[in-house]
């Protein structure tokens, strides 16, 4: 029987390339037998976990970025095969920024951080554009929590309450 704490050399593992780093093998789930976990009074998943949401499970992102490549691939059937893609990669940029989502609405406006952010990571838009985009995003946001909720019993007046509203209040 070999001996269990012996020390042996063990490989290490060899990375082939940035596939194995981008994509990270996930952990082993470690289910108990089925007669265990019966008798244990649990149950197993029905199925398969979830995967985590990725850039492409988000809406927003995926027109936005369908938008960009029809209008580099558009403008880049027009170029020579010497001639600089730069008005391709301009007239991507713009149509990406055009099908942005509108900032008005709580989910709108979270889709629209989330393509922006996309874009800088892309190099859609520099960074010092981007604090642009961000600013507006925060501006709308703070808007939409203090927009304010209409009373339920009577509407509300119009300007500043008489005096004599303010002194019977004090």
């Amino acid at each position: 029987m070999a001996d269990l704490n012996a020390s042996t050399p063990t490989a290490a593992p060899a990375f082939a390339g940035t596939a194995a780093l981008v994509a990270p093998i996930a952990p082993p789930i470690l289910t108990a037998p089925a007669a265990t976990a019966a008798a244990a009074g649990t149950t197993a998943p029905a199925g398969p976990r979830k995967p985590p949401k990725t850039a492409d499970d988000n809406e927003a992102i995926v027109r936005c970025m369908k938008a960009w490549n029809n209008a580099y691939k558009k403008e880049a059937a027009d170029l020579d095969d010497d001639e600089s893609d730069y008005p391709a990669q301009k007239a991507g940029n713009e149509a990406y920024l055009r099908v942005t989502p509108p900032l008005v609405g709580y989910e709108n406006i979270c889709q629209f951080i989330a393509c922006i952010n996309f874009a800088v990571m892309t190099d859609i838009i520099n960074y010092s554009d981007a604090k642009h985009y961000r600013a507006n995003a925060k501006l709308a946001l703070t808007a939409a929590f203090r927009k304010p909720k209409p009373s339920a019993d009577e509407p509300r007046p119009v300007g500043r309450p008489p005096k004599s509203v303010l002194a019977a209040g004090n």
